[in-house]
């Protein structure tokens, strides 16, 4: 923590004590919060600290923290849901654009002073994108999509309005909507309900022909029906930034396939992003130990 951001968190609460480590393999008696990304946190960090009341992790994924441990011990969780929304929607977009007009096709054939103009482009006016997790970064997708002049659908677990959407829909609609999508974009959070969700099966009801964008965690789509998919059509391109395995290894047949976009898990990447996070973070002290009026309080029975 860099000595302005301390001196901002001492304005909130004076009698604070600051302890920076590399990890968090030393026990400590004392310690009653954690900020961390979270990658750093198993079942075992828990034990070294049996006064901890609160995490606060600065990444939105909390898939891979120990969650009935920290159920167990009554940890209150907060995560960073809500500094993504800028970063994530722009790179959702850039990959729409660049796998509808081949960008990977043209940077691959500048390289070889390839001219080609039959390359088999496409256009996002009037299209129908599904957005799958209509959340704060759906809805700013939803926003930047609409202003392509496309048909926007969501799908999302709860019943709210959500104005950025033409039509909503939940769990129960998803055959539906994936049927007449010509785009469809992944951000759901991993848990024992999404895991897998995306298997032959699901990825059969898609419009054949359409266009897939991953960007939620890899584990989320079965990688070998994707690929199946991709071979024979079925999907005519995608763009994923999360795999299964990361990094990818170099066996993944997705490094050899001309209607793959891939990056390497960057989608919430940005100069802004500790900024942000710290943000939510502060927010969340000024109100501590009083959880219930923490921003992005997590349930942890539900994983999000």
């Amino acid at each position: 923590m860099r000595k302005e951001q301390r001196e901002q968190v001492r304005s909130i609460l004076s009698e604070a004590n600051f302890l920076g480590v590399k990890d968090f393999s030393q026990v400590d008696q004392d310690v009653e919060v954690l900020v961390s990304f979270g990658h750093d946190i198993s079942e075992e960090t828990l034990f070294h600290f049996p006064r901890l009341r609160w995490i606060q992790v600065m990444s939105s994924g909390i898939d891979h923290l120990p969650l009935q441990a920290m159920a167990g011990r009554g940890i209150a969780l907060t995560n960073a849901r809500g500094a993504h929304q800028i970063q994530m929607s722009e790179h959702i977009l850039w990959s729409i654009l660049t796998i509808m007009r081949q960008g990977q096709i043209s940077i691959h054939h500048q390289e070889r002073k390839v001219w080609d103009p039959e390359v088999r482009i496409d256009e996002l006016y009037d299209k129908t994108v599904c957005i799958i997790g209509a959340g704060s970064i759906g809805e700013a997708v939803a926003k930047k999509c609409r202003a392509f002049g496309m048909t926007v659908w969501g799908i999302t677990h709860s019943v709210k309005n959500h104005q950025a959407y033409d039509r909503i829909g939940m769990s129960h609609d998803l055959n539906a909507f994936l049927a007449k999508s010509d785009i469809v974009v992944v951000i759901v959070p991993l848990t024992s309900q999404t895991f897998g969700m995306f298997n032959k099966n699901l990825i059969s009801q898609m419009k054949t022909g359409s266009y897939l964008v991953n960007v939620a965690r890899g584990a989320v789509i079965d990688e070998s029906a994707l690929v199946e998919a991709l071979k024979t059509g079925k999907i005519r391109a995608a763009a994923l930034d999360v795999f299964v395995q990361e990094p990818l290894p170099e066996s993944s047949p997705f490094w050899e396939m001309k209607n793959v976009l891939l990056t390497p898990h960057i989608a919430g990447r940005s100069p802004h992003y500790v900024a942000r996070t710290f943000e939510i973070f502060k927010k969340n002290l000024k109100v501590y130990p009083d959880f219930s009026q923490m921003t992005n309080h997590i349930d942890i029975s539900r994983g999000y």
